[in-house]
C-alpha cells in the first residue's frame, strides 16, 4: 500500500481523493475547498492518497500533536472494500489515537463500530459534538474511540487540540 501525502490541492492525486471525500462525508462532516487547502498547509495536517497495485483503494486524514494522535477521515474507495485494505492504513497511524463515530442506531453504524473495534479501538465514554465543517450545516453528536484506550485527561486535551487545530479550517 503506498500513502501519498498531499499538501496542495494542485497534486495529480488530489483530484481522486476530493471526489472519494466528498461522497463518502456528509457536508457537516467535511471542509469546504478553501479551509481543506488552508489545512494542506498545516505541518500537522496528514493528508492521504491510498493507492496499490490496483489502483486508487482510499483516503486517509489525521493531525499529529506531540501527545495524541486525531484521525479525521478515512474511506476506501467503494470498489475496493471488505478487502482489508482499511485494517492494513490504520496500522500506519501513530498511537496514541483518537477518532470519531456516528452513535450507533443500526446495522451500518454497528458494523462501523465493530470494524474499529477490530482494529483495537474502544469506545470512550466522554461526550463529544463535532462542530459543523460548513456553515448552515447542523453540529454532529459523536462517539469517540481511542487506541488504545485513554484518559479523561487525554480526552480533554484532545478537546483543545481538536478546535485549536481541525477546527480552525472550517467555513464558519
Amino acid at each position: 500500500m503506498t500513502l501519498t501525502r498531499l499538501q496542495s490541492p494542485e497534486h495529480p492525486l488530489a483530484g481522486e481523493w476530493w471526489a472519494l471525500y466528498e461522497s463518502a462525508f456528509p457536508a457537516s462532516e467535511r471542509r469546504g475547498a478553501v479551509q481543506h487547502a488552508a489545512a494542506m498547509q498545516d505541518a500537522a495536517f496528514h493528508c492521504f492518497h491510498l493507492a496499490d497495485a490496483q489502483g486508487f483503494a482510499g483516503l486517509l486524514s489525521y493531525w499529529q500533536w506531540d501527545t495524541l494522535c486525531y484521525v479525521e477521515h478515512l474511506a476506501i474507495a467503494p470498489g475496493r472494500r471488505g478487502q482489508g485494505i482499511g485494517h492494513l492504513v490504520l496500522q500506519h497511524v501513530p498511537a496514541p489515537s483518537i477518532l470519531e463515530i456516528e452513535p450507533v442506531v443500526d446495522e451500518p453504524t454497528a458494523r462501523r463500530l465493530r470494524f474499529y473495534e477490530s482494529c483495537g479501538f474502544v469506545r470512550l465514554s466522554q461526550p463529544h459534538v463535532q462542530l459543523a465543517y460548513q456553515a448552515g450545516q447542523p453540529d454532529v453528536p459523536l462517539w469517540l474511540l481511542s487506541r488504545p484506550a485513554v484518559s479523561a485527561q487525554m480526552v480533554a486535551g484532545f478537546e483543545r487540540l481538536f478546535h485549536a487545530g481541525p477546527m480552525r479550517y472550517r467555513e464558519i
